[in-house]
């Protein structure tokens, strides 16, 4: 996700960008600079914005550099780790729903569905890995 993304959402929970701005102790002129892709935000403020609306502080901060970073090499390096941030964040979700205790029971032949989604949750981690 682009920063702007990330900034419409916290102002959308903050109820306005300049309540957004004043939480996060910018002015209304940076976050609209850092909105149309001209500057980013310091590692602090990214941390904060991510905390306020719930995401993992690495992905606004890797959004953020993108934003700056000229060197396409740097781009692509930080483009990689952006996406392995991503994936690793839903293999966790898909983890933990499937891992869930089930409230019941288990029957043999559900057996067979758990081993399926094992396998299926093993495979996104040796795709990460590479």
């Amino acid at each position: 996700m682009e920063m702007k993304n990330y900034i419409e959402e916290g102002a959308k929970k903050a109820g306005s960008n300049k309540e957004l701005a004043k939480f996060l102790g910018q002015s209304q002129s940076i976050l609209s600079d850092v909105k149309a892709g001209k500057r980013g935000l310091p590692v602090v403020v990214c941390t904060q914005l991510a905390e306020f609306i719930g995401i993992d502080p690495i992905k606004v901060i890797m959004a953020s550099e993108l934003t700056t970073e000229k060197d396409e090499k740097k781009r692509k390096i930080l483009e990689s780790c952006f996406r392995k941030v991503a994936s690793v964040a839903a293999i966790t979700l898909v983890t933990s729903i499937l891992t869930l205790a089930p409230q019941q029971t288990v029957k043999a032949e559900t057996f067979t569905s758990e081993f399926t989604k094992i396998q299926i949750i093993r495979n996104c981690f040796i795709l990460c890995a590479e």
